[in-house]
């Protein structure tokens, strides 16, 4: 007996089990009883050991900053496909990070080049902590084993900036006269409250000087606008 080995073939598809024959042709030999004899054909099955998937790394702990911050992650498929494939690239809350590009393209030549994204932290001037968001995404394709397929998102979290409080100008050097000379100051906040932020003004000494407005009132839409305080003199007939 001669031995005959049949060697299997990668192909880089997620194509399955592929059923083959091994071809013998018809005996050519000087023997009248041998030549023409034609063999039985043989059946062999490849057995395919690549799984479809798309890899992204890493997958958490991405960290963007108000400031512009930036984080990135990769994206690659495991196997080559029949046809191209999308991945769409999104943020689930544009207002506190972005991403660039907004959608990736993997061919059957580049689909083993993983593919960079990049994620920018949005600055939102609230002081409301330090923000989860996901980036979300969803292939598409024409090739079957693709359409749909499950691509990991990426969670991230965007570092608050803002320091909340409140600004006023001047704080000091300011003087009113007996005769009803007047000083203003501003007052304005540091971040956007979530809701309506009120202070109240008052003297120390009403008999030396009165202030106007009582009180202050700054809201999400104004508070980033100087509402100004002024300050007058009394005269207290004393020398």
């Amino acid at each position: 007996s001669q031995l005959v080995t049949v060697t299997g073939q990668d192909d880089a598809v997620a194509d399955g089990d592929a059923v083959y024959t091994i071809i013998t042709g018809p005996a050519v030999s000087g023997d009248v009883d041998y030549t023409g004899l034609d063999a039985s054909d043989v059946v062999v099955t490849n057995v395919d050991d690549d799984a479809s998937g798309v890899v992204v790394t890493p997958t958490m702990d991405l960290v963007t900053t108000e400031n512009g911050g930036t984080a990135s992650f990769t994206v690659v498929l495991r196997t080559q496909p029949s046809a191209d494939v999308r991945i769409a690239v999104s943020s689930s809350n544009a207002a506190e990070g972005t991403v660039a590009p907004s959608s990736l393209t993997f061919t059957s030549g580049s689909w083993n080049v993983a593919q960079v994204v990049t994620v920018t932290g949005v600055d939102d001037v609230v002081a409301d902590g330090n923000r989860p968001y996901v980036i979300v995404t969803d292939a598409t394709s024409a090739d079957i084993v693709y359409s749909g397929i499950d691509v990991p998102d990426v969670s991230a979290t965007n570092t608050d900036d803002e320091v909340p409080g409140i600004t006023v100008t001047p704080t000091s050097g300011l003087v009113t006269t007996e005769a009803g000379g007047t000083v203003s100051f501003t007052v304005m906040l540091n971040t956007q409250p979530t809701a309506s932020v009120s202070l109240a003004l008052s003297s120390t000494d009403p008999t030396e000087a009165t202030v106007h407005p009582a009180a202050l009132t700054f809201s999400p839409v104004n508070w980033n606008v100087p509402q100004v305080v002024t300050l007058t003199g009394v005269d207290d007939l004393l020398t």
